[in-house]
């Protein structure tokens, strides 16, 4: 079981979220947390570490999703990663989010952040 957190400056990350749902139907074990101006990226990893201890209590799977390598949200992620072993994937768009929900039923770990990955790149096109 996979479950997919999504940090990201400002409320980004909930609005993907939801562009997500509206395309495939309510998502579970899925959430967005905003990183809002003024915030502290304390109470931001202490948030984030519960939620990694519950799912591990709850033999889940939790891949983090940020906006961009080296802000706040990727900080928090990569000490996640280096203590639980949490994959990370920087540069969250609306196609690897959509690539993910469609295989994370069927597919490992690892084949869904290939896959994920790989839509994220090919969901970026220059006409």
């Amino acid at each position: 079981m996979v479950y997919v957190l999504i940090i990201t400056h400002g409320c980004f990350g909930k609005e993907l979220l939801r562009s997500a749902e509206l395309i495939m139907g309510e998502q579970q074990d899925a959430k967005a947390i905003c990183l809002n101006l003024g915030d502290e990226v304390e109470a931001l990893r202490n948030e984030v570490e519960d939620i990694i201890i519950k799912n591990k209590s709850l033999n889940k799977e939790t891949i983090i999703f940020v906006d961009v390598l080296g802000g706040s949200p990727s900080n928090v992620a990569l000490y996640m990663s280096n203590k639980y072993g949490t994959k990370v994937i920087t540069g969250v768009n609306l196609p690897m989010l959509l690539e993910l929900f469609a295989s994370r039923n069927t597919d490992t770990v690892e084949e869904l952040i290939d896959k994920a990955f790989k839509s994220g790149i090919g969901g970026i096109n220059k006409i």
